[in-house]
């Protein structure tokens, strides 16, 4: 019998927020923004999207972001200002770490996520055992996958779903599955939320 702790993590999509990565401030010239934590995700645990927002145009600063993807990666995207609006970009980020002016940010700019628009997240990133999970389908045909090591490594886990919503309790193996590199998940757009129960 294990004795290992076991953990649980929920993945399902959250609301947007113009001000989940920094509240509205300025800048006097090139700097990071001041971030609400040193590495902000948007709740959901999967990767999405980010925003800017401004009262005013800023449209000749760039924005340079940092952070990782659902791999755990660090990546970054450059996003022009707004002008009195809100800008999105199209780099789906895990995490935000860092997000750097090139210019003076002259009037309230705030950073944000819009609502979840990845699936991919990661349940842990180290060694660990998949224990069972517990899903919601969506009225959309899909497949629950979980990869071995990043978002491109070995399948060892696929759930798929029927186009109708529901409760999913597969049967797991009473030792789990085991994932030597950590378990990176994608649950598609068959499921409206999943939880894992996990080694960890």
């Amino acid at each position: 019998m294990s004795v290992t702790p076991i953990n649980s993590k929920l993945f399902k999509a959250v609301s947007a927020s113009t001000t989940a990565i920094a509240i509205a401030q300025t800048l006097g010239g090139a700097g990071n923004l001041n971030l609400v934590s040193s590495s902000v995700s948007d709740g959901s645990n999967m990767d999405t999207t980010v925003t800017l927002t401004s009262s005013g145009n800023i449209s000749g600063v760039t924005f340079t972001v940092t952070g990782t993807d659902a791999s755990g990666s660090t990546i970054t995207e450059e996003i022009t200002g707004p002008n009195s609006n809100t800008v999105t970009g199209s780099t789906k980020f895990l995490t935000v770490t860092q997000i750097a002016a090139d210019a003076a940010v002259s009037t309230n700019t705030s950073a944000g996520f819009t609502a979840t628009s990845g699936t991919a997240g990661i349940v842990f990133a180290g060694g660990t055992r998949v224990r069972g999970l517990h899903g919601v389908s969506s009225s959309t045909a899909g497949a629950l996958i979980i990869r071995d090591g990043s978002q491109s490594g070995t399948k060892l886990l696929e759930i798929d779903t029927p186009a109708a919503a529901g409760q999913v309790d597969p049967y797991i193996p009473d030792e789990g599955i085991r994932f030597k590199n950590g378990a990176y998940i994608d649950i598609g757009a068959g499921y409206a939320s999943v939880s894992i129960f996990f080694d960890g």
